[in-house]
């Protein structure tokens, strides 16, 4: 059983272990992108590393709620990725203002908002797959994870007024089809 980018997602959704190790193979620097944006401030990688790990559990223990391609799993990983190192930013900073507390705080808590994130990572991935896959690209970048648009035009090798007038030119789109309700940056 050969694992590639068309069948990674059935295998993982069948719980085998390979596919996992796909999934961290191509998916784990992206996780680390997107854990760093958040959680790199801190500057402490015991928690970078432990909450790169939570994210690949709960990939693993929610791939059978997944429903999508690649694009979308990519999409989906980000969200997870993001919303746990939300929690474990924290968990971090409520530790550092409570030093006297013995209490060990766990991100446990991010189980119970997990289905309102997958959900609303499902609404805007039906928003956002209305747009080109460039285009789909900067806003997840600008909007989910948070880049600003010289980070973005770096990445994508583009010019920064590029980046600018391809997410001008995309809320203007999204805000025509979402008849004309407004378009908010993610925090």
């Amino acid at each position: 059983m050969k694992i590639n980018e068309h069948n990674f997602i059935k295998y993982l959704q069948g719980g085998k272990e390979n596919a996992l190790d796909y999934v961290i193979d191509h998916y784990l620097p992206l996780i680390k992108g997107v854990v760093l944006k958040i959680l790199g401030p801190l500057d402490i990688n015991d928690i970078i590393k432990e909450c790169c790990n939570d994210i690949l559990l709960s990939i693993w223990k929610n791939a059978k709620k997944f429903n999508g391609d690649a694009a979308d799993f990519q999409k989906w990983v980000c969200v997870i990725a993001k919303y746990k190192a939300i929690d474990y930013y924290r968990m971090v900073i409520k530790k550092k203002e409570s030093p006297s507390l013995d209490i060990e705080l766990t991100p446990s808590d991010s189980l119970k908002y997990e289905s309102t994130y997958l959900e609303e990572q499902e609404n805007i991935q039906a928003i956002i797959s209305t747009l080109k896959p460039v285009d789909q690209k900067i806003f997840i970048m600008r909007y989910l994870l948070d880049f600003d648009t010289e980070e973005i035009a770096h990445q994508l090798q583009m010019t920064k007024s590029a980046i600018d007038n391809r997410l001008y030119h995309g809320r203007k789109k999204l805000k025509k089809d979402l008849g004309g309700m407004p378009i908010e940056k993610s925090v």
